[in-house]
């Protein structure tokens, strides 16, 4: 499946196969970005995370900018697909392109990256892509992406609390003004959009489980069963019920 391959997993590494044959595969890397690899996958609605991809589709790299919506995913073509998932608010020095001007489109690497940067991560990927394994060049590409970002991480370590901007941005040190300002620059999107996103990815957790979904609303802070439904379908693409029903 491609556009994103955003198959989210709590495990690294991960690989499955399919009831159709399709195999996928996903090596975790820190900060909750990965390395993944999908072949034979049929399309279908990839939740939103809120995460930007680099993609390899048949010797070509696109960027899946951040995604703030789920997104109909079509299948694999016939060489695959290949990617390396950048988590919240890490993509931002990888790219020379605005990420707000990113969020929820597919465009081709050279769009959003200087020539020279966009050609070096295109041969990477490509040595990705046409090997068994990831390549070293490639693990090393994700590592600094990824590297130690501790205001991103405490951002999102708040938007799962569901702490308000204006307490970040107090904690902090910086105005509100200027937190959301940084916030747009360093995730693409506001702050607001960040603790949905966390809070449906905590009931798709909760959803696996044999909870009511009076339960997970509760659990996973929305006002009731039915802001949970609401979300669920803009963020997922499918009703918390259909989501639990395919998990199970």
């Amino acid at each position: 499946m491609f556009w994103c391959g955003r198959r989210k997993t709590d495990r690294a590494p991960v690989a499955g196969r399919g009831h159709n044959g399709s195999v996928y595969t996903e090596l975790a890397l820190p900060d909750g970005s990965a390395l993944w690899r999908s072949t034979g996958g049929a399309g279908g609605a990839v939740p939103a995370d809120g995460c930007v991809d680099l993609i390899l589709l048949a010797d070509e790299v696109y960027v899946a900018g951040p995604s703030t919506r789920w997104i109909a995913a079509v299948a694999d073509p016939a060489s695959g697909s290949f990617g390396l998932r950048l988590s919240p608010g890490r993509a931002h020095g990888l790219l020379a392109a605005a990420l707000p001007a990113l969020t929820d489109r597919l465009v081709p690497l050279a769009e959003t990256a200087a020539a020279g940067e966009a050609r070096r991560l295109r041969e990477r990927m490509v040595r990705f892509g046409n090997g068994p394994h990831p390549t070293a060049g490639l693990v090393e590409l994700a590592a600094r992406a990824t590297v130690e970002n501790p205001w991103s991480r405490a951002v999102q370590i708040g938007a799962r609390r569901a702490i308000s901007a204006a307490r970040i941005a107090a904690e902090m040190n910086e105005t509100e003004r200027t937190f959301r300002r940084r916030m747009r620059e360093r995730f693409g999107y506001g702050y607001a959009t960040l603790v949905r996103l966390e809070r449906a990815r905590r009931a798709q957790r909760l959803l696996r489980s044999d909870r009511t979904l009076a339960d997970v609303a509760a659990a996973a802070g929305y006002a009731d069963q039915s802001h949970l439904t609401r979300e669920f379908r803009r963020l997922v693409g499918a009703s918390p019920a259909q989501f639990a029903s395919s998990a199970a």
